[in-house]
This record gives structure tokens, C-alpha cells and sequence, in this order.
């Protein structure tokens, strides 16, 4: 028990660390429509959190403990971890070349994880921003939109790579992404719950500010919050303005992307433009109307 709480300790203080800088969304605050239970959301995140925890946490943490200690298996143990991200993850060449599961890992390696850390900061992305688009959709609907996004991003990471270098892509990021794009496309002015520790320090003196002045909208403002509420547009427009960046150096000069896989998260968000293929029908109607969806 003592060993559960210092780990869950230990991922608010990273969490929180991490978030100093960089706005980290933890929740969506607009209501949805249709139904209240996001379903499909988190059926996706359960299944990408057994998949790791399954698959493949123990080879990579069992492993390095192991080797660490100086046994052998430690070592089996991570080389069949690398083994497994080298089968399923995406590599290009499996597509070029016919080779192993082909193009099957455009879908095997969207559910395939690194480590720990990059399933969270990718299941809390998926969560704050997918319960409104699969709200928008319908559960089956987002699932289907949700791996069309994921291939656009695996095959244009690779496709646009000059260098075509053959590493494996894992993880749900693209797929995200494309969820993201969705958010944008559909909620533009919606309000996303978040923690930041610059944005959060500063909110002090702004509300304190405020309060002097008589603005009524702040006068039960509460001065110190933990979290800080900022417009989607604002998070989601620097998001792909942050990933483009690099994206255009590989698209130009090809590299090797080992690492974060910029371009994928780009394309993957630009496979939001084919959301309204996905949504209800009535939404379409109200969207291009003007009404509020």
C-alpha cells in the first residue's frame, strides 16, 4: 500500500513538474448533447492501459530491474520488449516491402506504448478531449475516426520523411491528435480545464486585481485555484503551431525523428478535416448553421 501511494505521489509531482510551463489539460468543461457517458473514450483508454500493462510494462520494468541486478534474464526480458515494438510497431517498410504484419501495424502500434509516462500523457490527452468529438459522433463513429486519424498520421509520418528511416512508431499520439483537430474544428470556443503553473501564479494578482476594481464577474472568484481554465483554440492552435516546427525540418531534410514523432502528430491532426464524414447528421445541419452544437 505504502509502495501505491508514493507512486501515485510521484505521478502528480511529474505531472505537476511538467505542467510549470506548458498548460497540461486535465478536463473538458463544456456539456455534451447526446449522452454523459463518454463509452467509447474509455473503452480505448482501458484497452491502450492493458495493452501495456500486458504486454509490455513487465519485460520493460521487470527487465531492467533484473539486469540491473545482474541476471540474465533481465536481458531476455528487454530484448523481447524491443522485439515487440520492432514487430508491431510501424515501420514503413513492412508496407513498402510486404514484410511481417504489413500494413496491420498501421493499427498494432496505436496501442503500443514506450513506457509508463508516455501512456498517461497520451490517455489524458484522449480523455479531456474525446468525450465532446465522440459525444459529436456517436461512440462507433469516433472509434472508426478515431483509427482513420491514427493510419493518416502513421502513413504520412512516412510518406512526407524524405529519409524514410526504418524506426518504429508507437504510440496513440497520432490518433489523439486527430481527436484534437476534431476539438478544434467543432468547439473552437470551448473552455479546457488545466493545470499551469505560470498561468496559475499569475491568475493571483489578475483576480486580486479584479476584485479591486468592482468587476462583477470576479467577485466570488475564488483567488487561489489549482487548475485554470483556458480557451481550446488558444491550447490546441500552439499545439500544432509547436509540432509543425520540427515537422518541416524532417519534411525538407529528412532526419532521424527517434524520440517524439513531430510529423506524425501533425498529420494526425490535419485528418481532423475529414471529421464531418463521422459526425450525426443533425450536428452538420446545426454546425454550418451557426447554431451552437
Amino acid at each position: 500500500m505504502l509502495i501505491f501511494f508514493l507512486f501515485l505521489i510521484e505521478i502528480v509531482a511529474t505531472l505537476f513538474i511538467g505542467a510549470l510551463l506548458y498548460p497540461l489539460p486535465v478536463s473538458d468543461t463544456g456539456n455534451v448533447r447526446y449522452s454523459s457517458i463518454p463509452f467509447m473514450t474509455m473503452l480505448l483508454i482501458l484497452i491502450n492501459s492493458l495493452v501495456f500493462m500486458l504486454f509490455q510494462a513487465f519485460d520493460l520494468y521487470q527487465g531492467a530491474n533484473l539486469a540491473d541486478a545482474g541476471d540474465i534474464t533481465g536481458i531476455y526480458r528487454i530484448y523481447h520488449y524491443v522485439e515487440t515494438v520492432w514487430t508491431y510497431g510501424y515501420r514503413g517498410i513492412f508496407l513498402r516491402e510486404g514484410l511481417s504484419i504489413g500494413a496491420f501495424s498501421t493499427f498494432t502500434s496505436m496501442f503500443m506504448h514506450a513506457d509508463f509516462w508516455h501512456l498517461l500523457g497520451n490517455m489524458i490527452f484522449l480523455w479531456t478531449f474525446g468525450r465532446r468529438v465522440e459525444d459529436a459522433c456517436g461512440a462507433w463513429r469516433f472509434l472508426l475516426f478515431y483509427l482513420v486519424a491514427g493510419m493518416v498520421a502513421n502513413l504520412g509520418s512516412d510518406l512526407l520523411n524524405p529519409a524514410q528511416v526504418d524506426i518504429p512508431g508507437i504510440g496513440a499520439s497520432g490518433a489523439i491528435a486527430g481527436v484534437m483537430g476534431a476539438y478544434l474544428i467543432l468547439f473552437p470556443g470551448a473552455m479546457v480545464t488545466s493545470f499551469w503553473g505560470i498561468g496559475i501564479v499569475l491568475r493571483v494578482p489578475a483576480v486580486l486585481i479584479l476584485k479591486i476594481a468592482g468587476i462583477k464577474q470576479v467577485a466570488g472568484a475564488k483567488i487561489w485555484r489549482w487548475t485554470i481554465r483556458l480557451p481550446a483554440w488558444m491550447f490546441l492552435i500552439y499545439f500544432l503551431a509547436r509540432e509543425s516546427l520540427p515537422s518541416f525540418e524532417v519534411m525538407s531534410q529528412g532526419k532521424d525523428y527517434g524520440g517524439v514523432n513531430n510529423l506524425a502528430h501533425v498529420t494526425g491532426f490535419l485528418a481532423a478535416l475529414v471529421i464531418f464524414l463521422f459526425v450525426r447528421k443533425d450536428l452538420i445541419t446545426r454546425y454550418f448553421a451557426g447554431r451552437a452544437i
